[in-house]
């Protein structure tokens, strides 16, 4: 894998990883190395190079846009030693898509129209920049755009349909997914290392972790997709009960997607009231289609003002404990709960930084609250740990896993 753009060196999450990963997994074509490399044309042909030199499969994302530095195809033309030429059809087809949008075409977007020699072009009907196919002996190259909604459609229409029949050979592969919350990446490999040690070895095994949440994927290869089957059951027979509690999902690796699960099959509706995460447990709960049949709405309560004249939070509970504290998260999730007359409601109130901790209220001391029908209502205090990002989602994700452990009971 190569995962191309400058932005990737400065900050920017790289989601294609796991994406990628992921889905290779189901058809047992396992990744070797990903490589992310800038908008650097010596560094794109060194990388490119690099890869066919060890692999049988070269997928890459970025860098097929129109400007000065979307270098992809130059550079596997001077890592192959090969040319390019313009494709008039091609061209005619971006140009139609700009009309569509009532939109003129910069005359930049004419380079998207070169395909290198050899190649196969592969249609990209949410974007203007064409992805490619190109053929070397028995590698094969597949140059995607980078934007995730054009590099994902046609991944799983033509890359993902061509590599299951080039390399899935006659054996089957079935993958089990098993999602975790609450507990660390060490903490689930301890509980599961006995289950890995005395699988087969026709199983391969996975895990990752962050932000509060950990992705556990066992594959197995089988010459029946039975018995493929069997032997991902078996590993799931053998979990061991005390991850069970945290176990939120099996295939969906979104904690959102579960508690949205669990709130439509109860019939329950939910509300949020949000200070340090700023909207983006709003945001994460509005990710899945059809949230609207459960999520009523969200209030991001940043001021004291706000918490009292919105929230109904007690001047007298801010004044004694503070707006990072565990009585004021009670009040914000019992207001929103009011306020929206929904059944459940959650409210986070902490402390993101980098700056504002003390002593007593260090950075990422976070309170979250949630209020439910019948006087359900509790809150939790979490440690987060790691920068503003990681601070914020960690209480998201702490605050949807609460939820999800109340509606289990």
């Amino acid at each position: 894998m190569i995962c191309i753009g400058s932005e990737l060196l400065s900050g920017k999450p790289n989601t294609h990883i796991d994406y990628f990963t992921r889905r290779l997994r189901t058809i047992g074509l396992p990744v070797s190395r990903c490589t992310t490399v800038s908008d650097s044309l010596p560094s794109l042909t060194e990388a490119f190079a690099s890869a066919l030199q060890r692999a049988d499969v070269i997928i890459s994302a970025g860098g097929l846009g129109p400007t000065f530095d979307d270098l992809t195809r130059e550079a596997v033309c001077a890592a192959t030693d090969r040319g390019q030429h313009f494709e008039k059809k091609l061209f005619d087809g971006i140009r139609a898509k700009f009309r569509y949008a009532r939109v003129p075409m910069p005359e930049e977007n004419r380079r998207q129209a070169f395909v290198i020699n050899g190649a196969d072009v592969l249609d990209n009907p949410h974007g203007s920049a064409p992805g490619q196919h190109l053929k070397l002996g028995g590698r094969s190259v597949y140059l995607m755009p980078g934007p995730f909604s054009e590099m994902s459609p046609m991944f799983e229409s033509f890359v993902l349909p061509a590599l299951r029949k080039q390399h899935g050979g006659k054996l089957s592969h079935e993958t089990l997914s098993l999602h975790f919350a609450g507990l660390s990446e060490s903490a689930v490999d301890e509980a599961l290392q006995p289950v890995i040690k005395k699988a087969s070895a026709a199983l391969d095994f996975t895990i990752l972790g962050g932000h509060g949440l950990t992705h556990f994927y066992a594959t197995a290869t089988a010459p029946s997709r039975a018995a493929a089957r069997r032997l991902v059951a078996g590993v799931r027979r053998a979990m061991p009960n005390s991850l069970r509690s945290h176990l939120y999902s099996e295939g969906d690796p979104t904690l959102e997607a579960a508690v949205g699960s669990a709130l439509r099959l109860e019939g329950r509706t939910l509300a949020v009231a949000e200070s340090c995460t700023g909207g983006l447990l709003a945001a994460r709960i509005t990710d899945i289609a059809g949230s609207s049949d459960y999520f009523l709405g969200g209030m991001v309560a940043y001021s004291n003002d706000l918490k009292t004249f919105v929230l109904g939070v007690s001047p007298d509970t801010l004044k004694k404990h503070g707006a990072v504290s565990a009585p004021t998260a009670l009040e914000m999730a019992e207001g929103a709960r009011r306020r929206f007359r929904s059944d459940y409601a959650l409210s986070v109130t902490g402390i993101a930084g980098p700056g504002g901790g003390t002593p007593k209220k260090p950075v990422g001391l976070v309170y979250i609250g949630l209020a439910g029908p019948d006087g359900e209502s509790k809150v939790l205090e979490i440690m987060a740990h790691g920068d503003r990002h990681r601070i914020r989602s960690q209480s998201a994700n702490a605050a949807l896993d609460l939820l999800r452990k109340t509606l289990q009971k």
